[in-house]
């Protein structure tokens, strides 16, 4: 008895890991499928392209219309292929772009959500945005007006059979691991982001706005370590995922933010710093959680006085 329990015990974690497993992209007579690692057929070769898979999922393209859909890696179709394109996010949701009337890519549709839990239903209804961010902490940036601002589009090259990248037929993709705030955003030659100023609100999984509709932000920033740099008329600070000011916007420039360089001081843990500010007069300080003053502002050269409270060692590049 007890070895039965076991060998059915082994069996259902087997069947869970395989059903969780990444698939692999294959193609048969120019179409598009997937295989398990172990070369098993779960999704036929009938579509015009497909992504590689990530966080458990795969972005496939109608054969006929081109529109994007989804499926699970026990091939399962969870969104049926309607969209123009799909970003993988983050915490069970993803983002879909909807061509406008024109039908013409990038120039006037809108984007939206979808919760993998419920597949059949837009998050915002008929309404969408002109970008939207990944759902970290359960908090998501929008972006409320139209902007010149263009989302990055990726591209996933196709391989011959030696795996080797066959020259002109890269496929567009909306696929990431592990989606960011820095994936939005198109870039030039340069590898800068192309970043224009719109009217950024947070909005979390109840469809709830944590942040002022009446004066949205300028530009937004990731959330780390529970706080995102935000931008308005001109001036930065920091909110938390409840939306909150806690490091005001009154700052010239803030870590993070753009134009505000790579180059941070680390300061040491218990002195609750997090994030340095400059003030209009070109001097820095470091803050706390709170937006307390943790090392005071002092002229910035290129140079910061060590002191007791800094290791001068812990330059972060």
């Amino acid at each position: 008895m007890e070895k039965t329990i076991i060998a059915a015990v082994l069996y259902l974690c087997t069947a869970a890991s395989l059903c969780a497993q990444n698939l692999i992209p294959y193609e048969r007579s120019g179409k598009w499928g997937y295989k398990s690692p172990s070369g098993e057929v779960v999704v036929e070769a009938k579509y015009a392209a497909v992504s590689r898979f990530a966080d458990g999922y795969g972005v496939v393209y109608d054969y006929n219309s081109g529109l994007a859909g989804l499926v699970e890696s026990s091939g399962r179709v969870v969104i049926e292929p309607k969209y123009s394109y799909i970003d993988l996010c983050n915490e069970g949701f993803v983002a879909v772009y909807i061509c406008g009337k024109d039908k013409e890519m990038w120039v006037d549709g809108v984007w939206t959500y979808i919760d993998l839990s419920s597949p059949d239903v837009l998050f915002f209804g008929d309404d969408g945005y002109d970008l939207v961010g990944p759902f970290i902490d359960s908090v998501a940036w929008v972006n409320c007006v139209e902007t010149k601002t263009m989302r990055k589009q990726r591209y996933m090259p196709v391989m011959d059979k030696k795996g080797k990248k066959e020259i002109g037929r890269d496929y567009l993709f909306g696929v990431s691991e592990s989606f960011c705030m820095d994936d939005l955003y198109a870039r030039d030659d340069d590898g800068n982001r192309i970043v224009y100023d719109g009217a950024w609100v947070l909005v979390d999984k109840d469809k709830h706005v944590r942040t002022d509709l009446n004066r949205p932000y300028q530009m937004v920033g990731e959330f780390r370590d529970g706080l995102a740099w935000v931008k308005r008329d001109g001036l930065y600070g920091y909110v938390n995922v409840r939306g909150e000011e806690v490091i005001p916007v009154i700052y010239s420039s803030v870590q993070g933010a753009p134009g505000a360089g790579a180059t941070s001081l680390l300061l040491r843990p218990e002195n609750g710093a997090v994030r340095w500010v400059m003030n209009g007069r070109g001097e820095m300080a470091w803050l706390n959680e709170k937006g307390e003053v943790v090392v005071d502002f002092v002229k910035f050269d290129g140079k910061i006085p060590a002191g007791v409270t800094v290791l001068e060692s812990m330059w972060d590049y």
